[in-house]
């Protein structure tokens, strides 16, 4: 129920902003940047997967995620976008050797868009939107310590178990960008931008898959979160052509 939801408010959100797209003029004047961002959220929600990993004497990963985002932008006076390359890891703390640990990381990419509710020499208030396409995967290791002998004899025992999941997120909250005299010679605006944003997967329930077979008792990832993301814009000068 809450995936239809939030799908149907993003499309009819896409759909208005579709219509004032073919009459608002200030469309094709835009301007072209690049971002990077950090993104910081938490997934406790996976509080059975950690646990199904601990009795098997697995070190879970934790509920901490930490998210590098680089970006292209494009804005107008009323509207922004920005296409956004995802790199997302969720660290394990523990420090002990010698046995079996659990670390999630994912790639994707996605887009990022909405409406500027303020426009002003200072500052941006936008509300984002949109979606992400994103690959995770659960890679199960030992980082203790064994003689090349101890290799040699049974590397099975000591190869990595990689295990794979896919989801469509989809995402909204609020934005601000504060815009600052950044290296003027170079830049035309530089922004300081953040957003709170709340992600909600589309797909549910994935089982986790190997290189052939599908994993039937694990539990599924999941991804519905609420998350901050923190990052500078740059709006390079353009070249002026002669």
């Amino acid at each position: 129920m809450k995936n239809r939801i939030l799908l149907n408010l993003i499309l009819a959100i896409a759909t208005f902003n579709s219509a004032r797209a073919q009459t608002d003029s200030t469309l094709r004047i835009f301007d072209s940047g690049f971002g990077i961002y950090a993104e910081l959220g938490m997934i406790p929600a996976n509080r059975s997967i950690r646990n199904e990993l601990s009795s098997m004497n697995i070190k879970p990963f934790t509920a901490f995620m930490g998210s590098v985002v680089l970006t292209r932008r494009q804005e107008s006076p009323r509207w922004f976008s920005e296409g956004r390359l995802i790199a997302m890891n969720s660290t394990n703390y523990t420090t002990g050797k010698n046995e079996m640990k659990a670390y999630l990381a994912g790639i994707g990419i996605g887009t990022d868009g909405g409406p500027k509710l303020v426009n002003n020499p200072r500052w941006n208030l936008t509300i984002p939107f949109g979606v992400d396409l994103m690959l995770y995967r659960l890679n199960i290791k030992s980082d203790g310590q064994v003689t090349i002998g101890q290799l040699l004899q049974n590397p099975s025992a000591y190869s990595p178990v990689r295990l794979l999941t896919a989801n469509i997120n989809l995402h909204a909250g609020i934005g601000a960008d504060y815009k600052m005299n950044f290296l003027p010679n170079i830049n035309e605006k530089v922004f300081l931008s953040g957003k709170l944003t709340y992600q909600q997967p589309l797909l549910g329930k994935r089982k986790w898959k190997s290189e052939s077979v599908t994993i039937s008792d694990l539990s599924s990832l999941k991804l519905n979160q609420i998350y901050i993301q923190i990052g500078l814009v740059f709006f390079p000068k353009r070249k002026v052509k002669s």
